[in-house]
């Protein structure tokens, strides 16, 4: 039993070692530009380094907060803001008598960012990466039959031809595949047909289904009605613009903000509680295959440690400390092809068969 123990620690410590040495690019890394002209050389490189750590850190918190919590950490100062400064790399400089110009890639310690914006009670907005589908159904005056498959869709053809680089969501329009099309119609898109949709949800890993309905606003723009199909009111959006395929394209951005930030609505956690802990068990295929999961799992948004209890025999135990709840971290979790599943008093986590 001593020596089985003995096989454990040691284990432990090997991951801990090989992932610090592995770890991989994430959201609480950035890369700045700067370009300062001072008295000197050195007094100039020295106001480069703080203003490239003040615009890391307020890029990188920016995904983690909302407006009203970035005027507190944009008020640290520059001596209190290096303590979050945990890796700086230079990947280029040149340097005159009196100018620096560089490219710094700079990392900050999340756990300590995390914690300090829990001890001030400021806002953490839970922003992972999604898979947003739309369902685009369109009709040139209100009492027309709608159209969703048919080739003369423009709003379809718009959202298939133009993604939204602005956003860290991913949005696509529904595929008409076999079980799409058979599935969903225009008529049940926009009755919100539960048995339909859920057909969908189901086929395509997601609940992030939003019905777009648009139609020309009289003779000039396009009113799109945006009903959530993972609940939430209907919203209408109004575009100015001619009748053109511009106008749809043009409506795109102002739809995807809009769920964007209803989305950053749901996931805000004004953080008065401690975090909850849920207990996983995860079947591994092997120590690599561990620590890239470890890697994936640290690097949301709503997760504040990870602590490893015991690994043998292909599985993997350990506990998971988030904001929020375990079913934000599954629906998360999918989007990395990893599966979350309740078996009551613990979590099992396995990879999606694709």
């Amino acid at each position: 039993m001593r020596n089985l123990i003995l096989f454990f620690c040691g284990l432990l410590l090997c991951v801990k070692s090989i992932n610090a040495a592995a770890q991989e690019p994430n959201r609480y890394t950035a890369e700045v530009n700067i370009d300062i002209t001072a008295a000197n050389a050195a007094e100039a490189r020295d106001k480069g380094m703080k203003q490239a750590y003040r615009s890391a850190f307020l890029a990188i918190a920016g995904k983690s907060t909302t407006e009203e919590g970035m005027k507190n950490l944009s008020a640290l100062t520059d001596e209190q803001l290096l303590n979050f400064i945990s890796e700086a790399e230079v990947v280029s400089e040149k340097t005159s008598d009196v100018r620096y110009i560089a490219t710094l890639k700079i990392q900050i310690n999340d756990e300590l960012l995390k914690t300090y914006m829990q001890e001030q009670n400021l806002p953490i907005v839970i922003r992972t990466a999604s898979n947003i589908i739309v369902v685009p159904v369109f009709r040139e005056f209100p009492g027309d039959a709608p159209l969703l498959w048919e080739q003369n869709n423009l709003w379809r053809k718009a959202w298939e031809q133009n993604r939204n680089p602005g956003s860290d969501n991913n949005y696509i329009s529904l595929p008409a595949d076999g079980i799409n099309y058979s599935a969903l119609d225009a008529d049940k898109a926009l009755r919100l047909d539960g048995l339909a949709l859920d057909t969908v949800a189901s086929h395509m890993g997601t609940r992030n289904i939003y019905i777009l309905d648009a139609v020309y606003n009289g003779i000039e723009g396009l009113k799109v009605t945006v009903y959530p199909y993972n609940g939430g009111n209907p919203q209408t959006i109004f575009v100015s613009g001619d009748r053109s395929p511009d106008l749809f394209v043009k409506a795109i951005p102002e739809i995807t903000k809009y769920i964007d930030g209803t989305i950053q609505n749901q996931s805000i956690n004004m953080n008065t509680a401690q975090p909850s802990e849920i207990l996983v068990i995860y079947n591994s295929s092997g120590l690599k295959d561990w620590i890239a999961t470890e890697n994936t799992i640290k690097n949301m948004s709503n997760v504040r440690s990870v602590t490893v209890d015991a690994m043998g025999k292909g599985k993997v135990q350990f506990r998971i400390a988030l904001i929020g709840t375990p079913e934000n971290l599954s629906t998360a979790l999918k989007a990395h092809q990893l599966n979350l599943q309740n078996n009551g008093g613990f979590y099992t986590l396995d990879k999606s068969i694709r």
